[in-house]
């Protein structure tokens, strides 16, 4: 086998030796630093992960919150029952039947208002008075009208009746 001249000379050992030395004394402070920037970059990954959840969870909640609020207030300026009441109902001996009935017609005559703004519906008041008025309703052979005495427009649409039998 043959071995180089240069290998055989002391000083070409000490220098390979000292590249050889010096490759693995790089190679562990490559390693050290990268694992210190590792473990450094790692702890604030984790630190920021934690600020995101707590981020997100707030955002969440006030998402949530705007969402109720909206809900709230869509609620309460719309129109969400019609609640019709009669005033001489005991005078004409009108029977909780005939009123239930009377009260379901009225409903189906005004059940397009049921969810729309309250100022719309205000601006339409004269429209819902002659609605009713002008309709005759008839129950068991017996025809009745209506006159609207008080109409008050909120969440509930009360309507305060007078019956008028018909013959």
């Amino acid at each position: 086998m043959y071995i180089p001249p240069q290998i055989r000379s002391r000083e070409w050992r000490r220098f390979y030796a000292g590249c050889i030395f010096g490759a693995i004394t790089g190679y562990i402070l490559f390693v050290f630093i990268n694992d210190q920037l590792h473990e450094h970059l790692e702890e604030e990954n984790i630190q920021l992960s934690t600020e995101l959840n707590e981020i997100e969870a707030k955002y969440e909640s006030l998402v949530n919150e705007e969402k109720e609020a909206d809900e709230e207030k869509n609620q309460a300026l719309t129109i969400q029952e019609i609640v019709p009441s009669y005033s001489n109902a005991k005078e004409l001996q009108v029977d909780k039947l005939t009123q239930h009935q009377l009260s379901s017609m009225v409903k189906d005559q005004l059940q397009s208002l049921t969810g729309e703004n309250i100022e719309d519906i205000s601006d339409q008041s004269e429209l819902i008075i002659a609605t009713i008025e002008n309709k005759q309703f008839i129950v068991e052979d017996f025809t009745y009208t209506l006159t609207i005495e008080r109409l008050i427009i909120a969440n509930q649409l009360q309507l305060h009746l007078s019956i008028t039998l018909e013959n």
